[in-house]
């Protein structure tokens, strides 16, 4: 059988899983690009995503595939923009079964159910579901029984339950990076990939905060591959793709020092290159911080989000202290080990108080780079409800959440507005943010002691776009924004020759 999948924006790596775990069930894979250029969450503009859009393209091409079975990979930013392409490909075809999964279909399942042009749902891992679902497609008699998949028949919908968590990571073959790689070579240049499933904590506004529930009973919800495992597929990605970065993207990569060291000593002899990832910073212990400095990570990414502590205790279910992070940050650069620090704007509760806060303690953890975000309400992450006390939403906001229908999480250099509270306007503070990295320690306290950042102006976007790009130079940061750029430029022509290619066949 042939599953046809769609991935929007970016290479997936959800897909990539799924897609060599069918292979090797012998089934046929293939995956359609959507770049969605200037209509992300990086960067959208919205005249020039119109006149970049190929939308019906893109479904011509899918039909081409001739698919037993189209898929699409769903989060809660790119909701609204599966929903186009399913319906189009509904205008078309009104035979061939599509199918939804991903964080934002297994958070509210019954919502994406309800959409006329989906098919069946995906309710937790989708390896093991979908193999079964081609088999009895194959057999020319859908099986509606198949646990982790929910169905619509005769006008019915059929809800199984969920199947326990795949224990065993190892087992899994390596995502199918030719996938994406025939698509655009330069996805596997900066090779990404992910050593765990699950995080061990909880955080009120991530997806995390759905899936310990959803699979509570489940089995273990964090599961780790063993060092070996990871680093086999990393040999092979050297080897094949000439790789020169890898990106790990696990909520947490660090989580257990033995593990760790068993990790990087093979790493070292093996692999060798820079490498980047997240953890949370009650594990950047003075030895951790040596490991990573020294087996080649080039930046340690951890969320702090806020720095009041009352705010991360109350609102986020984040519980380190101020004290653990500011040992983190020194741990980091006792070894000269670079890392950034997430922030968000528009936390419930929060306002200027607690923004002249964080450029306070920001000031003394001296980050490489503090990433400023809005918050994105997640369907059914515990947060909506705090928002909700504190009456920043309203219970009918919650629709619109669930729909994929909330601001873009993502300040990309500049400022940006909540869409549920726009009279919140951090620019000044992002601006700053932007700077303190590297300004001198003494020049920020004074203009902290100036309160500068409460005077009215509004940076023009321009200026901050090249003021964060001229930041990544002198951070010898800039081949992660060059990366993107060239990303964009490329997929801009893609996008053109496939309208051309489609206009002429008409």
């Amino acid at each position: 059988m042939k599953i046809v999948f769609i991935a929007i924006s970016v290479e997936s790596l959800a897909i990539e899983f799924l897609s060599s775990f069918l292979k090797k069930n012998n089934h046929d894979v293939d995956v359609v690009f959507d770049p969605s250029v200037f209509s992300s969450e990086v960067i959208r503009i919205e005249k020039l995503a119109n006149f970049f859009d190929t939308k019906k393209e893109i479904v011509k091409q899918i039909l081409e595939k001739k698919p037993d079975i189209i898929g699409f990979s769903v989060f809660t930013l790119n909701y609204q923009r599966t929903l186009e392409i399913a319906r189009e490909i509904r205008k078309y075809n009104q035979t061939c079964p599509i199918i939804f999964g991903g964080i934002h279909t297994i958070s509210v399942p019954e919502a994406v159910i309800k959409e006329k042009c989906v098919d069946i749902v995906c309710v937790g891992e989708g390896e093991e579901a979908l193999v079964e679902l081609l088999d009895s497609i194959s057999n020319d008699k859908i099986n509606y029984e198949i646990k982790n998949l929910w169905f619509k028949k005769d006008g019915k919908i059929i809800k199984n339950p969920r199947r326990p968590l795949i224990e065993n990571l190892d087992e899994l073959p390596f995502p199918d990076k030719d996938l994406f790689y025939k698509i655009y070579p330069e996805f596997v240049k900066d090779y990404y990939t992910i050593s765990s499933r699950g995080c061990p904590f909880a955080c009120s506004y991530c997806a995390n905060n759905v899936l310990h529930n959803v699979y509570r009973g489940l089995g273990k919800v964090i599961r780790r591959r063993s060092p070996e495992n990871i680093i086999e597929e990393l040999v092979l990605a050297k080897k094949k793709y000439s790789s020169n970065k890898i990106t790990f993207v696990d909520d947490v990569f660090v989580q257990d020092l033995n593990w760790l060291e068993k990790f990087v000593s093979a790493y070292k002899e093996k692999i060798n290159l820079p490498y980047l990832m997240l953890t949370h910073p009650r594990f950047v212990t003075p030895k951790i911080a040596e490991l990573l400095a020294d087996s080649g990570c080039y930046l340690l990414c951890f969320g702090i989000q806020s720095a009041s502590w009352e705010t991360r205790k109350t609102i986020l279910n984040r519980f380190e202290t101020n004290q653990e992070i500011e040992n983190a940050a020194k741990n980091c650069h006792a070894v000269n080990l670079e890392f950034s620090i997430d922030h968000i704007f528009n936390i419930p509760g929060e306002g200027i108080k607690e923004q002249e806060e964080a450029l306070v303690f920001y000031n003394q953890l001296r980050p490489t780079i503090i990433n400023s975000y809005q918050l994105q309400y997640l369907p059914k992450t515990e947060i909506i409800n705090k928002a909700i006390e504190k009456g920043v939403l309203k219970k009918s906001m919650i629709k619109e959440i669930e729909e994929g229908l909330t601001s873009t999480s993502l300040v990309f250099g500049f400022g940006n507005k909540d869409k549920f509270n726009p009279d919140l306007i951090y620019s000044n503070f992002q601006f700053f943010f932007m700077l303190l990295p590297i300004l001198p320690k003494r020049v920020m306290d004074l203009i902290i002691k100036k309160k500068l950042y409460l005077m009215r102006f509004r940076i023009p976007i321009v200026f901050s776009f090249v003021l964060k790009f001229s930041i990544t130079i002198f951070k010898n940061r800039v081949g992660v924004y060059m990366r993107i750029l060239k990303h964009i430029l490329y997929f801009a022509r893609f996008n053109l020759s496939i309208k051309s290619k489609y206009k002429n066949q008409n």
